[in-house]
């Protein structure tokens, strides 16, 4: 059964400035809590990049296999990701667009488990709200790490940032 998230943060910089945020990897763990380490397997910076993500979580950690699918600077960036041994499968994607003095991007991503807990406690509001709370303080950490301007950074719902 697929799963999905969305969350929107509206950050003071150029759009230019937030997709390259997005597209560096290897920076998520400074502002994705629960993110360990990612390491580029094979490409850099553009469609076909395989990156590993070590994830953690409740206690446990996973290994995330992930294929940046598009990459088209500075408005979209698409990928999927899977679990090793394949039990928890998604996509997921950023859209960036120009917002007044700054950039709005909408993170949304899907995932499925073949895995019978994880499957069982992402059907519960309470475990959904924690992990959407999750996204947008990881959000907002990526929002105070691309702009000096901690005060404007905002995370909300899209129709509402811009």
């Amino acid at each position: 059964m697929s799963r999905g998230l969305g969350a929107s943060v509206f950050v003071p910089v150029p759009p230019e400035w937030l997709y390259e945020a997005v597209l560096d990897v290897r920076s998520f763990p400074r502002w994705a809590s629960g993110v360990r380490r990612v390491e580029v397997l094979e490409g850099s910076d553009e469609p076909g990049m395989v990156s590993e993500w070590e994830i953690s979580a409740l206690g446990l950690r996973k290994r995330i296999l992930s294929v940046l699918e598009e990459a088209e600077a500075p408005a979209l960036l698409s990928w999927t990701y899977e679990s090793r041994g394949s039990r928890v499968r998604g996509r997921g994607e950023c859209v960036i667009r120009e917002c007044g003095d700054g950039a709005l991007a909408e993170f949304r991503t899907e995932f499925s488990s073949t895995e019978p807990a994880i499957d069982q406690l992402m059907r519960t509001s309470l475990a959904r709200s924690a992990v959407s709370v999750h996204l947008k303080r990881c959000l907002a950490q990526l929002g105070r790490a691309v702009s000096e301007d901690d005060a404007r950074v905002r995370v909300g719902p899209a129709e509402v940032l811009g």
